[in-house]
């Protein structure tokens, strides 16, 4: 049933997350090229900080919706389910309205006046964000991430649309905020009204829900919003801050901006099972809580499987790619964007100690793990920006993150048993490491294109021949890279399915149970 549920869930949230990587990849580039690295900076900092007012109000009342819709819909209880996310929606809206109000007298106070109307139009773009969140949590309680596609597609169409209108007739940082606020709003009126009409059709009763649910729900949403302030330290690019402030040159931040969005781009793979394995937690915890365990550690192989190959064989590509894309005026971020995929490895297997937390209701781990590597991701940028700059930012955020991540996984590993498969991380470690390393030689002795797309193509096939060669994959391996076999598009099909036929050839016996 988990497996089932799980695999339907990611090629739904895959297919809404490939859509949007593209989509942003094209208008970041697009738009980093036609302000420049001095416009982008400040343009980033702002969007920053209204993304973070944003996530402070759009985490601890919708993950609450998350957790306890899915809860009471396990349990076959819809009466309460409706409850949760009427009345929580509300509550929403009242916390949106004063997260703008206070946003857009910060800008009136603190803004240039050249970005000011700019900064006010993105400033906007808080209120549909914030209540939308709470319909799209509803959608992933009831583990139907297919609901979520159509307002997401028509999101990512109105922003791409709207950027290459601005790159066209030049309309500067306002069009990159109107692109930025049509977005939200397309998001937030596509989504919200189905969503509303779909549960308001759920029974109802007069009969209040229990006084404990109430406490406890409030309990998870306080803790959750104090998770969220530290996550935004260690896991949300805090560093753009120190380097608004520590560095004389404002376009460090672009340049950190840049690269670091270049390598998180990489974690919507990893993140696509791991957010469709979340929703089965939550469920699961309603259903029988003694499997929980067992499908956070099951998790853990899948993310090893996608993401440290990608990061690893991407580290090595990821100066040429900036180039390539960016053009020399940011030529200076080459080091960052190297150093980038490794230092955001650890945020790709976050999600599944985070949500094993969230669905034990422990999130106290969370917190305590996040505060120490808060005060070192501080620590390190405060005493390497003013040098490095963008480089000394990553350090900081890269150590923090591992630290936390390691911190995380320690507590979840004592305290709920949970058994993660050492030798498999060991293995694609190591077979990672060498496929990067036939990269860099093809990047450092040829032109850019040919070095990047070269060492693209021979670092996979290496990885490919010695994960066979070593029998590191298993069966339920091969399960789970079907999916994204079959989601290939039609002109690498039949190269996509050749290899998965020849992986089956060799693999290793089945040692846990698929999730």
């Amino acid at each position: 049933m988990n497996s089932k549920t799980i695999l339907r869930n990611t090629l739904w949230y895959g297919l809404e997350n490939v859509i949007s990587f593209v989509a942003s990849l094209i208008t970041s580039i697009a738009i980093a090229r036609t302000l420049g690295p001095a416009k982008m900076g400040y343009i980033v900092y702002v969007l920053w900080v209204v993304n973070i007012a944003g996530s402070l109000g759009s985490i601890g009342i919708p993950a609450t919706v998350r957790k306890y819709m899915a809860e009471y819909i396990a349990k076959d209880d819809l009466n309460i389910a409706k409850w949760i996310y009427r009345r929580t929606l509300w509550i929403q809206v009242i916390t949106a309205t004063i997260a703008l109000l206070m946003c857009m007298v910060w800008v009136m106070y603190r803004s240039p006046i050249e970005y000011r109307i700019a900064a006010l139009i993105l400033v906007f773009s808080i209120w549909p964000s914030m209540v939308n969140s709470i319909s799209a949590q509803a959608n992933v309680a009831t583990e139907n991430l297919s609901a979520n596609l159509p307002a997401s597609a028509a999101a990512t169409v109105a922003f791409f649309v709207l950027t290459m209108l601005t790159v066209l007739f030049h309309w500067g940082v306002i069009g990159v905020a109107v692109a930025m606020f049509g977005m939200k709003m397309v998001d937030f009126s596509v989504r919200f009204v189905p969503t509303w009409r779909r549960i308001n059709e759920w029974s109802h009763s007069s009969e209040p829900p229990p006084e404990e649910l109430r406490k406890r729900m409030l309990r998870f949403a306080i803790e959750s919003v104090a998770g969220m302030a530290l996550t935004l330290i260690v896991w949300d690019r805090s560093e753009i801050v120190l380097l608004k402030y520590l560095s004389t040159d404002i376009r460090q931040i672009a340049f950190y901006s840049v690269a670091f969005s270049l390598a998180e781009k990489l974690l919507v793979f990893p993140t696509v099972f791991a957010s469709a394995t979340g929703v089965s937690v939550y469920a699961q915890y309603g259903r029988d809580k003694s499997r929980v365990p067992a499908l956070t550690a099951a998790a853990v192989r899948y993310l090893g499987l996608t993401s440290v190959p990608l990061h690893f064989i991407a580290a090595a590509l990821a100066g040429a790619a900036l180039s390539i894309m960016y053009g020399k005026q940011y030529e200076g971020a080459i080091a960052v964007a190297m150093a980038a995929p490794i230092l955001c490895l650890p945020k790709a297997f976050l999600t599944p100690i985070q949500t094993l937390f969230e669905a034990v209701e422990k999130q106290r781990y969370f917190i305590v793990a996040t505060i120490m590597a808060s005060i070192v991701d501080v620590a390190i940028a405060w005493l390497l920006i003013p040098r490095y700059g963008a480089l000394g930012a990553a350090i900081g955020s890269g150590g923090a993150q591992m630290l936390s991540l390691c911190a995380l996984w320690a507590i979840g590993i004592a305290r709920y048993e949970i058994r993660l498969p050492w030798q498999f991380l060991g293995k694609i470690t190591a077979i990672s490491a060498i496929a990067s390393a036939s990269a860099l030689v093809f990047v450092h002795t040829l032109p850019q294109l040919p070095g990047f797309l070269l060492g693209g193509i021979v670092s996979i096939s290496i990885f490919i021949f010695l994960a066979a060669w070593w029998r590191t994959l298993e069966q339920q391996d091969l399960q789970r890279l079907k999916i994204l076999v079959d989601a290939c598009p039609v002109a690498l099909a039949t190269p996509a399915n050749l290899t998965y036929s020849w992986l089956s050839r060799r693999v290793a016996p089945i040692t846990e149970e698929l999730i």
